[in-house]
């Protein structure tokens, strides 16, 4: 981060942008001080920074007010490559379609960092559906969408993201079996599939999809209260893996550990 050397090169910009990419990568909100320290900047340069992009809504401060994460509002920086590469405007008409067959919200997850992104969502129409925003995370881990994408992941990628979910996942006392056998299982079936992994009543089944070279994730949360295993397994996935062969199935991945 210098352009020390070229006077086009705005200094400020790059640090501004410095700390959006950092926050990004970040498995937590971070303070001031945790920023000055990766970025390598001044605490005074870092706390402007923040203050700043806090003021043009692309931070948020914790309820504390000492950390910060980032907003929904730096997804509006994506959509215009999204939709340049056509994928949003491609899965939306398959969203639209699933969501009316069975009521049930449909989303599109993109991978962000070991977290899940929504970044286009129809919502289900029926009075027990799962209410998705766009622009809301879920760690890959206890998601649908995030062990579709696991297991579509090439080798090399997929074994460095296990390893930063082991660790996260050790850090939370949870389970690493659990996220080995959605992989296998996953791989088995062609599709993933979770149920009360992330809060209890809420499940979920997921297919992978590639399309000109992006990845994602289509996704549906279900109440697992009012949605049973054998439905998710008998109706909602083959929806979704007819709407992917459709857009463009990702191939899945041997799991490796």
């Amino acid at each position: 981060m210098t352009g020390a050397k070229d006077r086009q090169f705005v200094d400020a910009l790059a640090r501004g942008l410095a700390i959006l990419e950092c926050l990004s990568r970040a498995e937590k909100p971070l303070g001031n001080g945790d920023l000055a320290r990766l970025i390598t900047l001044p605490p005074s340069t870092v706390s402007r920074l923040t203050h700043t992009l806090t003021e043009l809504g692309y931070l948020r401060r914790s309820d504390q007010g000492r950390t910060y994460e980032l907003t929904p509002k730096n997804l509006t920086l994506g959509y215009p490559l999204l939709a340049g590469m056509g994928l949003r405007d491609r899965v939306r008409p398959h969203l639209a379609r699933i969501s009316e067959q069975t009521g049930h919200t449909v989303a599109l997850a993109i991978q962000d960092g070991l977290h899940m992104c929504y970044v286009d969502v129809v919502q289900g129409s029926d009075f027990h559906a799962i209410r998705l925003a766009t622009g809301g995370r879920l760690r890959m881990n206890v998601s649908a969408a995030g062990i579709a994408t696991l297991a579509a992941m090439p080798k090399q990628k997929r074994w460095s993201t296990l390893l930063r979910l082991r660790t996260e996942m050790e850090h939370r006392h949870e389970d690493v079996r659990e996220l080995e056998n959605a992989l296998e299982a996953c791989y088995r079936l062609g599709y993933a599939m979770v149920r009360n992994t992330w809060h209890e009543g809420i499940g979920g089944v997921s297919v992978p999809i590639l399309w000109q070279g992006a990845y994602g994730a289509l996704a549906m949360p279900v109440p697992t209260k009012t949605v049973s295993a054998q439905r998710m397994h008998n109706e909602l996935a083959p929806k979704l893996l007819t709407a992917a062969g459709e857009i463009g199935a990702a191939p899945l991945q041997m799991p490796a550990y």
